[in-house]
């Protein structure tokens, strides 16, 4: 009966620490799936962010391009936007509003569409999109906010890894 009972608690010891080591692992690859998906979430934000930093360099490119096209406007800080790309960016930032920062998204709506000239519907047709007067500046001044917040969610990423992140050294 003495061994029986001595066999009975080492059972127990061992099934106690069987579920120790257990639950130990579990919540181990419990932390380990929660911190990849941290950093997927901040690549996400990363790559988010770049997108729309490069469709505002693109749209400010455009002017160089298409100078013969505008009509109405001569200044250097006006800025012409097609409708496909104001609607590009009313549509990507709504889309990925989880990954950008709003307040800033916001702003910058707010910021541009006070800018809008008034053109004739001919020259709206004509040219195929809007002027901002001024609207360089605020592209200009978004960009560079963009730039920013990249560079600090890139370090922001660095400090969070123990491996070095080859992804974001070419851009």
């Amino acid at each position: 009966m003495e061994i029986a009972l001595i066999g009975l608690i080492g059972v127990l010891i061992g099934a106690c620490i069987t579920g120790i080591a257990a639950f130990s692992i579990l919540k181990y690859i419990d932390l380990q799936h929660h911190r990849e998906r941290e950093l997927e979430h901040q690549v996400k934000e990363i790559e988010t962010i770049n997108l729309l930093n490069k469709k505002i360099n693109e749209i400010l490119s455009k002017r160089n391009v298409l100078m013969q096209d505008y009509v109405s406007f001569n200044s250097f800080d006006d800025c012409y936007i097609t409708i496909d790309d104001f609607i590009y960016l009313n549509s990507f930032t709504a889309q990925n509003n989880f990954y950008l920062p709003n307040y800033m998204i916001e702003e910058f709506f707010k910021n541009i569409s006070h800018r809008k000239v008034i053109l004739s519907p001919g020259e709206t047709v004509k040219i195929g999109g809007y002027t901002y007067k001024g609207g360089r500046v605020v592209m200009e001044t978004f960009s560079e906010q963009l730039l920013e917040i990249l560079d600090e969610k890139r370090q922001q990423l660095a400090r969070s890894t123990k491996q070095p992140l080859h992804y974001f050294k070419a851009s």
